[in-house]
């Protein structure tokens, strides 16, 4: 009784331990990076967000309701980061990290589980083969763009809602051997609710299903109802796949917009174009990133595949096969198998079918990287059978990777440092060269700002944030009309940006234009009613010059309601105080 009592107690102590471990392994690994500004798309979805001006209003559960499938739940965090901490980059950074670590625990536990249900051979070596594999997922360099991109929360929080669901899920399949009904329910009914909310982060849980049901088929004995029955329907089941299979790719080549609704197309490749070229760049890029973590890319320069026979689209599934075909060769196959699967299932909607802008980016790979790891974690045990030699190998990985990682994460200090890494990686880029370029401007380096910005002018005349930026530019230098030319080119290319109109408003108030300004600043909340400072301007507009006193008491009203702290709040409202009716 007392041994019996003894060995899960010394289990749950090591989990622990490794827990902390984990956890302080990734605090110092990524402790550098909490300091780091907005960068990329974060200073115009968190900084620039207008509804984060009011972040109360999205904690609510109606907002949540209402924009459960526009990741309302995602939009809810970064609220709560605003309510708590304003706008001050640590407290996103922090979240983000916690989620990481969180994530990384739950992985150390669904490999321990794993391991048991693969019946790994040699299972004293459970434990580290475990601990080294989340290690690796922890610290890996490819991981940084997840981590410090704040916006890539929706990948790290949404892979929180798929890892513990899948560890429920290995929970569960634990009780049925001892015939515990209501607990099996109850997991399942968790289980179904984290799918459920996990959507509200991001799609990413479209998969779940499909990797539960291969990793219960892939732990069955072969001789099991289950899998005797796929064997014997396999012609059918196959036969199914392939009709299925060939009407969706049918259907998705026919529609741009089928399965991820209305696109620019003029702004992407094209579904074939990115479909053709996706194989190339998980095999080439994102693996090849994962085995050898350097030159890392916020942005990198990938090659569009255009034709069936090309080269690298050869090549690369050939190389997919082979990879497949040799682990299937293993002793250990289904083990294997199962994990390489995990790795291209998770990649799949967003590698293959999803038309993204990006043919490929580095935060993808988040969920999908423990396939790897843990291949490659369990195979260093399996081939070399030295368990110190293992851990001294795997040790030397991990430290190798955390320097890595420690290095990457300088990169992202700033706007200027990333985008001068990505313009250096990828010169023949349009984004790095126009992202360098406003980096420099935020930094004050105005003529080097100019320079970027003509260079990229000269490479895209018809990229809207080009001619709007460089306006903006001009117009602090008191190059107005080269700012109007600019803001009038900008309008052309996206009459539907409302911020465009006010500049151009603000400009035609400034030189005394009244009528011009009134048309520009109303086009501006006719678009976008939440310019506070628009409003403003109008006020000012009909008070002091168009003599429109009624008018201007409700802009500068509706002023004073969107952004109630704002510089001129005190006098806006002594001047409403004053003219309102008794």
């Amino acid at each position: 009784m007392v041994s019996k009592l003894i060995v899960p107690s010394s289990t749950r102590v090591q989990k622990i331990y490794c827990s902390i471990a984990l956890a302080l392994i990734g605090i110092l690994v990524y402790g550098n990076h909490l300091q780091n500004t907005f960068q990329f798309d974060s200073v115009a979805y968190i900084k620039n967000n207008l509804s984060l001006k009011n972040p109360e209003s999205m904690l609510t559960l109606k907002f949540w309701i209402s924009n459960f499938f526009a990741r309302g739940l995602l939009s809810i965090t970064m609220a709560l980061n605003a309510h708590l901490g304003e706008l001050r980059p640590f407290g996103y950074h922090v979240l983000n990290l916690v989620i990481h670590i969180f994530n990384t625990v739950l992985i150390f536990h669904i490999f321990k589980k794993a391991l048991l249900h693969f019946k790994n051979k040699n299972s004293g070596n459970n434990a580290a083969i475990s601990f080294f594999a989340a290690t690796i997922f922890l610290v890996h360099p490819i991981q940084t763009e997840s981590v410090i991109y704040i916006i890539s929360r929706s990948e790290v929080f949404a892979s929180s809602f798929y890892l513990l669901g899948f560890l429920l899920f290995q929970t569960c399949l634990d009780l049925h051997k001892r015939h515990s009904l209501p607990k099996r329910i109850i997991l399942f009914l968790v289980i179904l609710f984290l799918t459920a909310v996990g959507f509200s982060v991001k799609q990413t849980l479209a998969t779940f299903p499909l990797i539960l049901f291969l990793y219960y088929i892939s732990i069955c004995p072969l001789d099991s109802p289950v899998v005797k029955f796929l064997l014997n329907w396999k012609w059918q089941i196959a036969t199914a796949v392939f009709i299925f299979s060939s009407l969706l790719l049918y259907k998705l080549l026919s529609d741009e917009t089928f399965l991820i609704g209305p696109s620019n197309p003029h702004e992407m490749v094209g579904r074939e174009k990115y479909m053709l070229s996706q194989p190339a760049v998980v095999v080439f890029y994102y693996l090849h990133k994962i085995l050898f973590p350097i030159n890392l890319n916020v942005d990198p320069d990938i090659e569009v595949v255009t034709n069936l026979f090309s080269f690298s689209f050869i090549v690369s599934m050939m190389l997919i096969a082979f990879i497949a075909y040799y682990l299937w060769k293993q002793k250990a196959w289904r083990f294997y198998i199962f994990f390489l699967s995990w790795f291209f299932i998770i990649l799949s909607p967003s590698s293959s079918i999803v038309t993204l802008h990006d043919l490929a980016a580095e935060h993808r790979v988040y969920l999908a990287l423990p396939g790897v790891v843990f291949i490659l974690s369990y195979g260093i045990f399996d081939t070399l059978k030295n368990q110190k030699s293992c851990v001294f190998i795997l040790c030397g990985l991990t430290l190798i990777l955390g320097t890595l990682n420690i290095e990457r994460n300088r990169v992202w200090k700033n706007e200027l440092t990333l985008w001068s890494d990505s313009y250096k990686k990828s010169p023949d880029k349009l984004r790095p060269l126009i992202n360098l370029a406003r980096a420099h401007s935020i930094e004050g380096n105005k003529e080097d700002a100019v320079r970027y910005y003509e260079e990229a002018l000269f490479k895209g005349p018809g990229i809207f944030v080009i001619q709007y930026n460089l306006g903006e530019i001009y117009l602090k230098e008191g190059r107005v009309e080269e700012a109007i030319v600019r803001f009038q080119s900008a309008l052309k290319l996206k009459p539907e940006i409302p911020e465009t109109y006010a500049k151009l408003g603000e400009i035609y108030l400034a030189r005394k234009k009244w009528k011009l300004a009134d048309i520009y600043f109303k086009k501006c909340i006719e678009i976008d009613s939440r310019f506070s400072h628009v409003f403003k301007n109008l006020g000012v507009l009909h008070f002091y010059h168009l003599k429109n006193l009624k008018e201007s008491l409700l802009y500068f009203s509706r002023s004073l309601s969107l952004d109630p702290n704002q510089k001129d709040a005190n006098e806006i409202r002594k001047l409403l105080q004053q003219y309102s009716t008794p």
